[in-house]
């Protein structure tokens, strides 16, 4: 077979299969893998009802969205990318009297979110107590009948087979696109009553322990403030006019080296001599900054090589389009294999948006890999739980983010960051605050690894011969 043969996938489709209801003419829609997904349901012989008999499922009308930084005109607006966070943040709120549908863009518990459209269609995220009350616009919704039946559904769709026939059903040319009609259409296995409730009540557990875990590290992250005497959002500085951009002014003697306006806005000084003058530390003086070279990458399928993390991806309770990668594409591999109880953060991209955002690496991805764009933060003197409470509050990530250097690409370097202060309270409080970061990670970590065995065991009921 020539290179070309190799390089493409050849088949042979029946003309009433291209006629049929949904009448693709995209070759993509007949790709090998999607066809197995088919045939493998069809094989097992088990009962299926479409899902559309469960639940519906809706995409929010397109609507003039007004947004304020008013926590008081509304809800909390977040991303479409932002409902696949362990801990989403945003700083945007939609104005309930300016915006028609307002109510429409609400999330509801017993909601399962998944993409409608962009590069990667599949992704899952169920609405617990925790996103409920967010808003959110080009962001599916698929609504349960019930409550079990919501999560012996989530446990199906987060099987391989329910992605592979998800992304089956994507359209667009230049942008994917998956509709309402094409999620309802697919077929789930209608097992018998005990097994059912058997893989519902496993995924009903595993959505509480994230719930759980995410509500914990909210709390212990108020009462950080709260000890330290700090509101939850740091106060603006004094500024000469914000009529058009801020505007301050500066003593010659404070420039330094750096020349970017931003590294020295009055609300970063003033909230780096707040936490200063009450006792905080230097970042450089509790934990050890490790940044690391860049290499050749040599993707694999799963489950050869390792899972590596990205900046994106590290802040998502199940990684969205993770990739494994070979340890030949590291001079020392040991480097970059993360270990459960440290702290990482991107290093590289946007400081509007997830530059300097950490994360904790829970016990599930002990072993994992992270990019060169993530930075290693190792804690000397104080715990690991604490470290990570610190490096999320708004007070630091605005110091973090003031000391980016670059001109189109932000980035954070050790030395720039060693002198972001954090808050130190008396040893038996953060001690305290430490056991509880790491107990409320350690309960998504269990979460999501038990409903990934929960995926899993479903899956394997689709798989009779083996």
């Amino acid at each position: 077979m020539s290179e070309l043969g190799r390089a493409i996938e050849f088949r042979s489709v029946s003309v009433r299969s291209v006629g049929g209801k949904s009448f693709r003419l995209d070759a993509s829609f007949y790709r090998g893998d999607f066809a197995n997904a088919s045939k493998r349901l069809i094989s097992t012989g088990l009962a299926t009802r479409k899902i559309a008999d469960i639940a519906r499922a809706f995409v929010p009308g397109r609507t003039r969205l007004v947004t304020t930084k008013s926590a008081a005109a509304g809800a909390p607006y977040l991303r479409a990318h932002d409902a696949f966070d362990i801990r989403p943040r945003t700083s945007r709120f939609v104005s309930k009297g300016r915006t028609k549908n307002y109510d429409e863009l609400l999330l509801e518990e017993g909601m399962i979110l998944t993409p409608s459209s962009g590069r990667n269609l599949g992704p899952m995220a169920y609405v617990g107590r925790y996103l409920s009350g967010f808003a959110m616009t080009d962001i599916m919704r698929i609504v349960p009948e019930s409550r079990s039946t919501g999560f012996y559904l989530l446990a199906y769709l987060l099987t391989p087979t329910a992605q592979t026939l998800i992304r089956r059903g994507r359209s667009g040319t230049t942008v994917d696109h998956l509709s309402p009609n094409e999620v309802l259409d697919l077929h789930i296995p209608w097992l018998e009553d005990d097994v059912r409730e058997s893989l519902a009540s496993d995924m009903m557990q595993a959505e509480q322990m994230i719930n759980e875990g995410r509500s914990g590290l909210d709390e212990a992250a108020t009462l950080l403030h709260e000890k330290a005497g700090m509101e939850y959002q740091p106060p603006n500085g004094k500024y000469l006019s914000r009529d058009c951009g801020d505007a301050f002014s500066l003593s010659s003697r404070y420039v330094g080296t750096r020349l970017d306006a931003a590294s020295f806005d009055p609300s970063v000084r003033k909230a780096a001599e707040f936490i200063k003058n009450s006792g905080g530390a230097t970042l450089g003086d509790v934990a050890e900054l490790k940044t690391l070279d860049r290499y050749i990458r040599y993707y694999v399928e799963a489950p050869n090589g390792r899972p590596v993390l990205s900046g994106r991806q590290m802040l998502q309770a199940r990684p969205v389009n993770l990739k494994h990668i070979s340890d030949r594409s590291f001079k020392d591999p040991t480097k970059f294999v993360l270990k459960a109880g440290s702290t990482i953060f991107t290093c590289d991209g946007r400081s509007e948006e997830a530059l300097g955002e950490p994360a904790y690496v829970m016990p599930i991805w002990d072993g994992w890999m992270a990019s060169e764009h993530v930075m290693r933060v190792e804690p000397k003197a104080i715990g690991p739980g604490y470290l990570y409470l610190c490096l999320s509050s708004p007070w630091v990530q605005r110091q973090l983010k003031a000391r980016a250097t670059g001109s189109v690409i932000d980035a954070l370097e050790p030395e720039e960051i060693e002198q972001v202060v954090l808050p130190m309270l008396a040893e038996n409080e953060r001690k305290k605050l430490d056991e509880e970061a790491v107990r409320c990670w350690t309960l998504i970590s269990d979460g999501v690894s038990l409903s990934k065995e929960t995926a899993s065991r479903f899956e394997h009921l689709l798989h009779p011969t083996n």
